[in-house]
């Protein structure tokens, strides 16, 4: 195996083995849903963690702009994720967390127009799990919050048999017609392999890789 350092000055060099462990991690997968690479953000890569803080944050600084409608607030302030796997609902939860936390802290008044949907092409949420787990998922992400100086909150909807089928600048559009506004949109519908692992299984014969699947 060849591999390449991230210094200045790049050095290769080779190590010999007897089993290699390929673990690289994977990429996100969009199934040529139209827009989604566009207007999207994902949740892979470190950078990626970056580019969702920073959308966030201008989200709220948006919707706290003097002569905007209520309704132009509520759209700013719609978080939408695809995909309720283990990626969506984590995410979910912290933006959750973040709310309650840290919410009254710094926008304190523009908490009662957050919203956040949970979107799902299956009939559940975070389908490889027992039902106990799902259920008690649901009630935490669907739980009221108490906040002082603030109406009850309850920002978050889990839509289940959503199956989307395109992405624009402003919109979530179905297959059954519906559409949904939005200030961020979150892909956590799919992942597929990186570059790196397609290649080296297009370098490797049949009979190499059934001998590294079978021991």
């Amino acid at each position: 195996i060849v591999c390449e350092g991230n210094s200045c000055e790049t050095e290769e060099f080779e190590i010999n083995y007897d089993r290699l462990v390929f673990s690289v991690g994977a990429q996100t997968t969009t199934f040529g849903t139209p827009g989604v690479e566009e207007y999207c953000n994902y949740l892979k890569q470190v950078g990626d963690a970056q580019q969702i803080k920073n959308a966030i944050v201008n989200c709220f600084e948006s919707a706290g702009l003097p002569d905007l409608t209520e309704e132009e607030k509520i759209k700013e302030l719609s978080f939408v994720i695809i995909g309720a796997g283990p990626t969506g609902i984590e995410f979910a939860a912290e933006l959750l967390d973040f709310i309650e936390e840290n919410g009254a802290r710094f926008y304190k008044e523009l908490l009662p127009y957050v919203r956040i949907k949970i979107v799902e092409a299956a009939p559940s949420i975070l389908r490889p799990f027992e039902d106990g787990m799902k259920e008690e998922a649901i009630r935490k992400l669907t739980r009221k919050i108490e906040l002082e100086g603030v109406p009850t909150l309850q920002p978050l909807e889990i839509l289940t048999n959503k199956v989307v089928s395109e992405v624009s600048g402003n919109y979530v559009y179905f297959k059954d017609g519906e559409k949904i506004p939005y200030g961020m949109s979150l892909w956590a519908a799919g992942i597929g392999q990186l570059p790196i692992t397609t290649h080296l299984l297009d370098t490797l014969g049949e009979t190499e890789q059934k001998d590294a699947q079978d021991f």
